[in-house]
């Protein structure tokens, strides 16, 4: 029997190597036995960096991208811990709907004004006004966890051009989710993200100064692993867990073909992943919770097609949506957002509308991100009552808004409750009251 008296080491297995994974084995393994396992040959998760241009010298993300100090209180106290490098980074938001008929971006006055036919368009500045209205309008208005986005366009009348051509390609942008979701994700939830994130606010100097680690996000992660391996830490790489047990004695791991025992597990995959993982000793609980969270499939490819921007290259935008005989995709302009000069013009999209040639193609890879309808929010509140249960821990971005913030949050939840010291920073993004481990900061 393991021995669970206060300030004796305890053994955690912690599966999962993402920045929650990652995250959760730092903090703990200065008082802890910690054993990571990683179903990849790769520690980082969604922190995935490429080397890529011209010369195969420039170091694209295509995960993990930008960051900013006011609303990522975690991850900024990690990076500064560890020592990450980091860069200012350029964020702007366009749009090319329906082949460029319509082409816009939000940086400055001449992006507004980029395509001279909107200057004719009335249903144009009022999508504008609109816009300038939701920021004033929409907190009061979502206070309602019952409405839904597409209630609440309505409830403000706000006007079609505004839905369809602003609102939808931002949040589709936002959460790489289908824009035929959006309508139907929580309103207060949405909305609550936007004001965290300054994206109600109006004028450049109401917004946030976002970052990039200089580098790419391999840096921060190299960093850690050197941390853990110092401290003792045991890291599996591709080391998929094959199944769990759990009784009062402890829980036993089956991975590789080799048998351990811990006194506690933190499962930090993907939700669908952790009840896998859990399989046939999943408590109906968890397999309620757990499967309650949806998770939408989408193609980032590391490119340098420019055909994939605006057709108007004023239009051009760190985040640029693009909508095509329906198809929909995203395009990040990774010079702007990681410092690359334009001379090596560098692109990640997700869900490309047309194809990329193969020639210009540099890096594909297929990620997996969580839908947060109003089923995935009322589990992300089962999930925090079930935090250990059975001697196991539930850390994931998608125990809040899906981001890297959001990762590193959910893991200092379960890290403050086995340490039994509670987290006096962060911010709630969203969740207010509901995680006593993090606090509101304030606006």
């Amino acid at each position: 029997m393991f021995d669970e008296t206060r300030g004796v080491r305890k053994k955690i297995a912690i599966v999962g190597a993402g920045i929650s994974g990652l995250s959760a084995a730092y903090y703990l393994s200065e008082n802890n036995d910690v054993t990571v396992y990683e179903a990849e040959p790769r520690l980082g998760g969604h922190a995935r960096t490429v080397m890529a241009g011209k010369n195969g010298d420039q170091p694209v993300d295509t995960g993990f991208i930008v960051f900013n100090y006011a609303t990522y209180p975690y991850l900024t106290r990690l990076f500064d811990e560890l020592g990450v490098p980091v860069i200012e980074s350029e964020m702007s938001f366009g749009a090319s709907i329906d082949n460029g008929r319509i082409e816009y971006g939000l940086n400055n006055l001449r992006t507004l004004t980029a395509q001279k036919r909107n200057l004719a368009r009335p249903a144009y500045y009022r999508m504008i006004a609109d816009i300038l209205r939701f920021g004033k309008e929409a907190p009061e208005a979502a206070k309602d966890d019952d409405t839904t986005i597409g209630e609440l366009v309505d409830q403000l009348r706000l006007g079609h051009w505004f839905r369809h051509n602003y609102l939808m390609p931002m949040c589709g942008a936002i959460w790489s989710t289908p824009v035929e979701f959006v309508d139907q994700f929580p309103a207060r939830s949405l909305v609550q993200f936007f004001r965290n994130h300054a994206l109600l606010a109006s004028g450049r100097a109401n917004q946030h100064q976002w970052y990039t680690v200089k580098g790419g996000s391999i840096e921060y992660v190299r960093r850690i692993d050197a941390a853990l391996r110092a401290r003792g830490a045991e890291i599996r790489l591709a080391s998929p867990v094959q199944n769990v047990s759990r009784d009062e004695m402890g829980v036993t791991i089956h991975s590789q073909g080799a048998v351990d025992q811990f006194d506690e597990i933190i499962l930090a995959t993907h939700s669908d992943q952790s009840l896998a993982i859990l399989g046939e000793g999943a408590t109906p609980a968890e397999a309620a919770a757990l499967g309650a969270i949806r998770y939408q499939p989408n193609t980032a490819i590391l490119h340098c097609d420019p055909g994939q921007m605006p057709k108007r290259r004023a239009c051009w935008s760190s985040w640029s949506y693009r909508s095509q005989a329906g198809d929909v995709g995203v395009t990040y302009w990774m010079n702007r957002l990681q410092n690359i000069p334009d001379g090596d013009p560098l692109f990640v999209t997700l869900n490309a509308s047309t194809e990329i040639p193969a020639d210009k193609i540099y890096d594909q890879v297929e990620f997996a991100h969580p839908v947060f309808d109003k089923a995935a929010l009322k589990a992300q509140g089962q999930i925090r009552e079930m935090q250990g249960q059975n001697r196991t821990w539930f850390a994931g971005a998608y125990n809040r808004h899906g981001f890297h913030e959001d990762g590193i949050a959910s893991a200092m939840h379960v890290v403050a409750q086995i340490n039994g010291a509670p987290q006096t920073i962060g911010a709630d993004n969203g969740i207010p009251g509901k995680d006593p481990a993090i606090s509101v900061a304030a606006e």
